[in-house]
């Protein structure tokens, strides 16, 4: 039994299963929105709170392995560790509690290993395509076709940063939405210009905000997408326009009552979907 710790920026996700058939048989999963960059993201540090909400988090997944008798454990780390002063010692505590040991990945692997997820989960169109993936702290951006990556890039612009530098009213005002789409035309040129140069044509969303997305079209505008496989769902344009509507002109209050909203993602949703819709 072997098992994997995805230590994101909002989330550390735990996944124990097993090879077996030349198949991965998952045996539990466990997901907890940590946000190990709360607070300090935009200051390459984790401060006191989230330091130990990532502890705690990782107390938790400590049991379950243990439980599950696995033998063997590998984490990886990705934006807000990879880049705080303090992740050598997050690092270095989590090997003293724990006996665990952190893989720090590039942005470059990070786009390549989502790449790879996301062209497993469903039957990619034979044209060029966009995978878009809006963490915490990095948005990987890859356009490939079918199984090939043609470019890849991955910015430092994910939800808990732009959040603490843009989403300071509630709700967002119109001058924070001007201010932010300014700061990503400055930001995602090398994009802009990748497109031009391979033209995808078909946007695939990957991560917690895409889940948003649909949860919310379905629960809360009734509205039943087409599915490709059990992880992909097509969203119209109209329904997603809707959406992007919807979460500028709202309060977290008001988003917190949507049946399709999580309650971890309230406050970092309304960047994400004006960054999906630039």
């Amino acid at each position: 039994m072997k098992a994997v710790i995805d230590l994101g920026t909002n989330t550390f996700q735990l996944l124990i299963a097993e090879i077996a058939d030349d198949k991965i048989h998952e045996h539990y999963e466990l997901q907890i929105p940590v946000k190990i960059g709360k607070g300090g993201i935009n200051n390459n540090y984790i401060n006191d709170e989230a330091f130990v909400r990532g502890i705690a988090a990782l107390s938790e997944f400590k049991k379950q392995i243990t439980l599950y008798a696995v033998s063997e454990v590998k984490l990886l780390a990705t934006s807000a560790i990879r880049n705080a002063t303090n992740g050598k010692k997050f690092a270095d505590e989590i090997a003293r509690q724990f006996g665990f040991s952190i893989t720090t990945i590039l942005g470059s692997a990070e786009a390549e290993y989502i790449y790879k997820g996301v062209f497993h989960s469903f039957q990619f169109p034979d044209t060029p395509v966009l995978v878009l993936d809006i963490g915490g702290g990095s948005v990987e951006t890859i356009i490939g076709i079918k199984e090939k990556i043609l470019w890849k890039q991955s910015f430092e612009i994910g939800a808990a940063r732009l959040l603490e530098k843009f989403h300071l009213s509630d709700p967002i005002s119109t001058y924070e939405i001007e201010q932010l789409n300014l700061y990503l035309e400055e930001k995602l040129i090398p994009l802009f210009d990748a497109i031009k140069v391979f033209q995808p044509i078909v946007l695939i969303g990957s991560a917690g905000s895409f889940e948003t997305l649909v949860d919310v079209v379905i629960k809360d505008f009734a509205v039943i997408p087409k599915k490709y496989s059990n992880q992909a769902s097509e969203i119209s344009i109209d329904d997603f326009e809707a959406f992007v509507e919807l979460m500028k002109t709202s309060t977290i209050a008001q988003r917190s009552c949507l049946k399709g909203m999580t309650d971890f993602r309230v406050d970092m949703i309304t960047v994400s979907a004006l960054l999906m819709q630039y």
